[in-house]
């Protein structure tokens, strides 16, 4: 085990309990991950349980070169489908734009219909997975020029 985690189920001050260790150190379910396989990437652990392929959890929602999931995703060429919560578009493109750039196959899957993956139905998830997008440069600036507000107020 190289990590843990626990989250309160009422309205308790702490919401959350993990190990005091840099979440950028670790690679959640690292020992059952195919790195020559498509990876999904998914924010929490509890969308993980939900996923039933191969796939990861950010343990958040940030990724980038300092992470020793991206290092590992980088050396094995590995393609990746991103799979955050529906709150996290912008840190979605974010990251797909960063692997894109080392040239790494990134997928888009939108889970429009629910907040995130943790909500879905059992088997739901490995339902809609087949609908995850490709991803390129231009897709970056469709999602900027779509958060552009228009009109007039009155």
């Amino acid at each position: 085990m190289n990590y843990f985690t626990a989250r309160s189920i009422d309205d308790s001050a702490r919401k959350y309990m993990n190990p005091k260790v840099k979440r950028s150190e670790i690679i959640f379910n690292e020992l059952n991950i195919d790195w020559k396989k498509e990876l999904v990437l998914l924010e929490g652990p509890f969308d993980l349980m939900k996923s039933g392929c191969n796939a990861t959890c950010l343990l958040g929602s940030t990724l980038n070169e300092r992470h020793a999931l991206f290092r590992s995703i980088v050396a094995n060429r590995t393609p990746v489908v991103l799979a955050l919560d529906s709150d996290a578009v912008k840190k979605t493109q974010q990251i797909a734009s960063l692997l894109y750039s080392y040239d790494i196959s990134v997928k888009i899957l939108k889970i429009c219909a629910y907040d995130d993956v943790g909500d879905m139905p059992i088997g739901k998830f490995t339902e809609v997975l087949s609908s995850a997008k490709a991803w390129t440069a231009n897709e970056r600036l469709r999602s900027l020029i779509g958060t552009i507000k228009s009109g007039s107020l009155i």
